[in-house]
């Protein structure tokens, strides 16, 4: 009897203590809690963590950022990147008061960048930290001028009101022509044969070809369907005539073919017709001007030309 009541309280004592040992490793376990935002881990003791809400605004010349606030965070850096995986540049670091931050670094053409803000935390004395999500977005600024070329909402304009400077040559735009060389693929299978006529002219070659128009018909008329020295699209290296540079070319099946789906490749026919008092150039449908698929397709819907669709003028001084 006394051996079974020794062998009964070993026994109470090894249950007690696995649960008591039990115990205090479910409390070690709560204490070091891992909360984790785009592979980047926090511990948290006392508190529940939340990862900031980071938004994006585009204003007239600013890209505007706003975040939700973490508890017991001392300031956020914020971060910007080319890519959503790729390697993040830090560009701003501001107060824990402060919830915002304003990216002004980018002018010119359209960029997208992914942003990323860190809230920099302080928890028993050490520093911890934590991401939010990572946000996209298509940054430019309303009217910009680089080097003499104007971008207006991020696109390169040339026209009657805009002109470019004559030492910029840039070539034919190899986005463009790929883009290009996709669609005549696409429309060869269709039955439809395209080739590019005339695509990148420089500065001088322009002036050349003007003032032979102006000599042939002068000046009022070489006005209404070929551009002054500088004013010209095909400058750019951005834009393409199709085939027959003429009125023939009108109402063909290639004609058809390209105002019907060349928005899918990234072009919009450039000067619409009944678009003449705005473009400032009689019906062209075989000048075609590359802008990426995202915006032409944009452009094309809206029904407006290029400087309806911008709110601007194409008119000489």
């Amino acid at each position: 009897m006394k051996h079974n009541s020794k062998k009964a309280l070993i026994i109470t004592i090894f249950t007690l203590g696995a649960i008591i040992l039990m115990s205090n490793t479910n409390s070690i376990g709560n204490d070091s809690a891992i909360i984790k935002s785009d592979a980047v881990s926090v511990k948290s003791t006392d508190i529940n963590i939340t990862k900031p809400e980071l938004t994006a605004k585009l204003l007239k010349k600013r890209l505007k950022l706003t975040w939700s606030s973490v508890e017991r965070a001392k300031k956020y850096k914020i971060y910007r990147s080319n890519k959503k995986d790729g390697k993040y540049k830090k560009i701003g670091i501001v107060s824990a008061d402060k919830l915002k931050f304003s990216d002004r670094d980018f002018k010119g053409e359209r960029k997208t960048y992914y942003y990323k803000v860190k809230a920099i935390c302080k928890y028993n004395g050490k520093k911890e930290y934590i991401y939010s999500d990572a946000v996209k977005k298509t940054v430019y600024k309303r009217k910009s001028v680089v080097n003499g070329i104007t971008y207006i909402d991020g696109i390169l304009i040339a026209n009657k009101t805009y002109k470019l400077p004559s030492n910029y040559n840039p070539g034919t735009n190899s986005k463009a022509y790929a883009a290009f060389q996709k669609m005549q693929s696409d429309a060869y299978k269709d039955g439809i044969y395209l080739y590019i006529a005339s695509g990148f002219r420089s500065y001088s070659y322009q002036q050349s070809l003007y003032n032979n128009y102006v000599s042939r018909d002068g000046r009022t008329l070489a006005d209404t369907y070929s551009a002054r020295a500088g004013h010209s699209e095909h400058q750019t290296g951005l834009a393409f005539d199709i085939n027959n540079p003429s009125s023939s070319f009108i109402n063909t099946r290639e004609a058809i073919w390209i105002e019907k789906n060349c928005a899918k490749y990234g072009f919009i026919i450039r000067y619409q017709k009944s678009k003449e008092s705005i473009t400032g150039y009689k019906y062209e449908p075989w000048h075609i001007r590359f802008l990426g698929k995202k915006l032409a397709k944009k452009v094309t819907k809206s029904g407006k030309c290029l400087e309806e669709y911008l709110g601007i003028t194409s008119k000489y001084k």
